[in-house]
């Protein structure tokens, strides 16, 4: 029989029937631990592809076909991987599912503290880059608070509903001394009542009378009801749509929070029932990472509903229209004189003023419940990290694409999906355009689609990192791509860089579509050690100030140490790669120039 079976060091782990029963079953193992794969007695000639989770195992890792034994060499093979990951051997020709188990993965603690850095770095990050493109939009800053870093908050779902609850907890109050006596206007409103005696009648309502047969006098005191106009005191008035659409506003923002907080909720309501088998080391890695998760998403729900719930009732208790108001809406509305005046509408403007100061731009991050795996994450995160190097470097960021999604008005939702984009200028008008994961196709594919393609070659790549220096005209109209840089960036150990940065140097092929030439000249490995610049060639100097040290022809490989345990260091040494990046590269077009016209 034929069998699947992952070993750590003369350890087995599993072993799985191929062919045999339909369940998955599993096995606990650590996500630093070196794990090993093999097939016995396999059929003759019969070729398999491994998979973890959604990936093939790496090309690197081959397999060894010992006659009666195939064999993959073991590694780190879940560095990165966090709970439940499902590990696949499938027929390298067909594709079809031949067997199936599931690591029941501990992260280390490592892991799991840098994952917590990154993922708040993100956040910081994104918000400062948020802030320098609202600032250059035709909102301006006149809409923000005087202070640069107040007005934006990066919320997830359970940060912002506990925002609002603390919020209502000072606001119900004053809305219960607002209702014992609101403010009202005197308003004409059709009424149907009897006419009171001496009471001036309009024509129409004689008319109306005359129709019926009857005379006033004989109406009057009858006490005949008719539709007449009636003073009314009115509570729909502007200062109290104003209280109504303020508590719209928060009602819409738990109701967002509540979708987000189910939507996860509902996600790991799902992987515990797809992975519910009577598996008992599966059952017990479940209870022990999911449900804690899954009561946490629903202590969220709850609480939505509850103040969700609360602010409706109050709604209602004013009876007014709802109407949608933005934040200047609100701020000119506060500037009016019974909000200045009135002691109690005056106590509810300076709180809803303060919440929307505080409030003024919302960048939506989502909850952070290990959805993404760490390699993902600190891709993503170096990604924010030379974003925040360039603008650390002088650069101005001036445009994005696919980072910011607008969802609102005022609220923008952050990702980072496959292609996405960030510009930023130079104070020599230079163009650096940060790109994650681009697609670089074949020559043909990439004409008129993209700046760059591939050499010699008919598929795609996608570096992890590109950044395009766009050299202007000399009407700073049009501009050229002068130069490229490639950073793949790795969630690995520092024994590994140097053979990452082996398997990358493939990456120096990137050419230019519109010219023809070699456009990448540097390609860089990061991985989260000791922060560095380590040049491959050691003749290739580069300083903090980002003088380098070498031809301007050269093409330079290298690794990039960047630790979220040590955050400053790590932004020292990305923003000397930057002013090095920004010198070689103009050295580079000089020299070019000057080959050119000799």
């Amino acid at each position: 029989m034929t069998h699947f079976i992952v070993s750590s060091g003369r350890s087995t782990l599993i072993e799985v029937l191929i062919g045999g029963a339909q369940t998955a079953p599993s096995f606990d193992v650590q996500e630093t631990a070196p794990i090993g794969f093999r097939v016995s007695d396999p059929a003759e000639d019969q070729k398999f592809k491994i998979f973890i989770g959604d990936v093939e195992l790496a090309d690197d890792v081959q397999a060894e076909d010992f006659g009666d034994t195939i064999r993959w060499k073991a590694g780190q093979h879940l560095s990165g991987a966090s709970g439940v990951t499902p590990i696949s051997l499938r027929d390298a020709a067909s594709g079809d599912l031949l067997a199936r188990t599931l690591a029941l993965v501990e992260p280390s603690k490592l892991s799991a503290n840098a994952y917590d850095t990154m993922f708040e770095d993100m956040r910081r990050i994104s918000v400062e880059l948020l802030l320098d493109l609202i600032s250059k939009s035709r909102l301006a800053l006149a809409q923000l608070p005087s202070s640069r870093d107040a007005g934006v908050q990066s919320l997830t779902a359970r940060l912002e509903l506990s925002q609002i609850q603390r919020f209502w907890k000072r606001f119900a109050p004053i809305l219960a001394d607002i209702l014992e006596d609101p403010h009202t206007e005197l308003r004409s409103r059709q009424v149907i009542r009897q006419p009171r005696p001496g009471e001036r009648l309009t024509p129409d309502v004689l008319r109306r009378f005359a129709h019926r047969g009857l005379a006033v006098r004989d109406a009057v005191r009858s006490g005949e009801l008719i539709e007449l106009s009636t003073a009314v005191q009115d509570r729909n008035t502007r200062e109290n749509q104003v209280i109504v659409a303020f508590m719209d506003l928060l009602r819409r923002r738990v109701d967002r929070s509540l979708r987000r907080a189910l939507s996860e909720r509902d996600m790991r309501l799902a992987r515990t029932r797809n992975y519910g088998s009577t598996d008992a080391a599966l059952a017990r890695f479940i209870q022990l990472r999911e449900e804690p998760k899954i009561a946490r998403l629903q202590e969220i729900v709850d609480a939505c509903e509850g103040t969700m719930t609360e602010i409706y009732r109050a709604m209602q208790s004013l009876a007014v229209h709802v109407t949608r108001m933005g934040r200047q809406d609100f701020l000119a509305s506060f500037n009016g004189p019974f909000f200045r005046s009135h002691p109690r509408y005056a106590r509810a403007a300076r709180l809803m003023l303060a919440f929307l100061n505080n409030t003024a731009i919302v960048v939506e991050q989502g909850d952070a419940e290990g959805a993404k795996s760490i390699e993902t994450i600190f891709e993503q995160w170096f990604f924010f990290q030379v974003s925040a190097a360039l603008q650390a470097a002088g650069l101005s960021c001036i445009s994005h694409n696919s980072i910011f999604e607008p969802i609102a008005r005022d609220r923008f939702s952050v990702d980072l999906d496959r292609n996405a984009a960030i510009d930023f200028e130079a104070a020599d008008k230079r163009i650096v355009r940060l790109r994650y994961e681009p697609t670089i196709l074949p020559r043909e594919a990439a004409r008129g689609m993209d700046s760059l393609y591939r050499g010699n070659s008919a598929s795609p790549w996608t570096p992890d990192i590109v950044l395009e220096i766009l050299a202007p005209s000399a009407n700073l109209r049009d501009y050229r791509l002068a130069y490229a840089a490639v950073i793949d960036a790795k969630y690995t150990t520092v024994a590994n860089v140097w053979d990452r940065l082996q398997k990358v140097e493939k990456y120096r092929e990137i050419r230019s579509v519109d010219t023809d030439s070699q456009i990448a000249r540097q390609v860089w490995v990061a991985a989260p050690v000791a922060p560095s610049l380590q040049p491959r060639d050691e003749a290739v100097t580069w300083s903090e100030s980002g003088e380098v040290g070498a031809n301007p022809f050269d093409v330079i490989l290298g690794v990039i140490g960047a630790d979220p345990a040590d955050r400053d260091q790590s932004g020292a040494v990305l923003k000397a790669f930057v002013l090095g990046l920004l010198s070689h590269s103009r050295e580079y077009e000089r020299a070019t120039h000057r080959k050119d016209h000799d």
